[in-house]
């Protein structure tokens, strides 16, 4: 009698769960359409923040930026990275007629790769003979760290915990693990478990927690379009006692009284670039996860959607700007889809137009080994979208046709 009741509980809790879980309905075309305007998007972001990557740190620039900048541009006021591509890259792009990969979209690239050989459910050491395989260049303080500790024989995790990795707090993964958001919309919990998962390669404790932030908010942006919703939904994500909470708690605060998203900068700056808290003290960096993390999050509330507004206010805020530009910006690209960005940032990069479609549909591969040289960027978001169509099955969704177009019923969880 007891183990039939038991079993009856079981049954009733197993069905009360499968009848409270919420579906939402997306078509092929829109959630394909939201997958390219997050390539997009993150060209866009980094390549409007290159010349600028880490020259500002005390304060924000001078200037808004609201279009693509180079060496041509250069004045006594304005510091801007000259020494290397930085300061050229509109030039060059326009001479390869496509648009050159840089980390924040060429590691995702190689993260593709690799759950198209091995699945979904890809282990460290699957990712780490990828990274060996692929990712030998091009790469700065955590991932190059990772990177040379899996030369040694060491796996992920070990390659990003503090122990091993002097980088783990830097803002390495917030920049490289998106694309496992798009792997599963609507699905904040997953995503922010394998993007967590990813950025234990390179990092550890709360130099993760960006990381799991952006997961949840780019997870749930297929769906919702609010940004204050986006933030709050994250923030809830993030361990209690972890210095970006309380960032997150703070910029959430300082956006409803500061207008001038600027004096919400200086003060992201005064308390969290050197941030104190008893005897913890986090170490002191222009690429920190940290200042660099609430930067996005400022970006993103004080952009309040709208896309030129918000990577120029993640560019023009400082630090390692580039990425958290490009992280923004393909969030907003999720949001609302590639409509929603300026022709005058995809079909030419010199003030005038020079493509027919954003990029020339040409991503060109200078730093990513053993890979081809050039992708269509159409046929990475239609390869993605291959693997975003498992994780909505193996999760509990469906496809189904409606007015004659596919549409997928998936399941959410916030």
């Amino acid at each position: 009698m007891v183990r039939k009741i038991l079993l009856f509980a079981i049954v009733s809790i197993f069905c009360f769960n499968l009848s409270a879980q919420q579906y939402k309905e997306i078509s092929r075309a829109e959630i394909k359409d939201k997958i390219y305007a997050y390539w997009i998007g993150q060209i866009v972001g980094t390549s409007l923040g290159f010349p600028f990557e880490n020259c500002y740190v005390e304060k924000e620039m001078p200037i808004m930026v609201e279009r693509y900048y180079t060496i041509k541009d250069k004045t006594p006021e304005l510091t801007m990275n000259l020494d290397d591509i930085r300061g050229y890259l509109p030039i060059v792009a326009e001479g390869l007629d496509g648009i050159l990969s840089d980390d924040d979209t060429d590691i995702e690239l190689v993260t593709l790769h690799a759950v198209e050989k091995y699945g979904l459910d890809l282990n460290y050491a699957e990712i780490a003979e990828m990274w060996k395989k692929h990712i030998n260049r091009q790469i700065w303080v955590a991932n190059k760290t990772a990177r040379d500790l899996m030369e040694t024989g060491m796996l992920p995790p070990e390659t990003g915990k503090k122990e091993n990795n002097e980088n783990w707090f830097q803002i390495d993964p917030q920049l490289v693990n998106e694309i496992w958001s798009v792997f599963y919309p609507g699905m904040t919990q997953k995503a922010a478990e394998r993007a967590e998962w990813g950025a234990r390669i390179t990092n550890d404790d709360w130099g993760t927690h960006p990381t799991i932030a952006y997961a949840v908010m780019y997870s749930a942006g297929f769906f919702e379009k609010d940004v204050n919703k986006l933030v709050a939904l994250a923030y809830s994500q993030i361990p209690n006692g972890s210095p970006f909470k309380e960032g997150m708690q703070d910029v959430i605060k300082w956006h409803k009284e500061e207008k001038d998203w600027k004096k919400t900068r200086k003060k992201i700056h005064e308390k969290y670039y050197a941030y104190k808290k008893g005897d913890f003290e986090a170490p002191v960096s222009v690429v920190s996860s940290l200042n660099n993390g609430l930067c996005g999050i400022m970006a993103i509330l004080y952009g309040e959607g709208d896309f030129e507004k918000t990577i120029s206010i993640a560019v023009s805020a400082g630090y390692d700007c580039d990425n958290q530009a490009a992280t923004s910006a393909g969030l907003i690209g999720i949001m609302s889809g590639s409509k929603v960005i300026p022709e005058k940032y995809t079909l030419g990069m010199r003030g005038e137009k020079k493509w027919d479609e954003p990029f020339n549909d040409r991503y060109v591969n200078y730093s990513r080994d053993n890979l081809p040289v050039t992708f269509s960027i159409k046929d990475l978001s239609e390869r993605v979208l291959k693997i975003t169509e498992q994780a909505i099955f193996y999760n509990g969704g469906r496809m189904f046709e409606k007015d004659g177009e596919v549409w997928y019923s998936i399941p959410i969880d916030y």
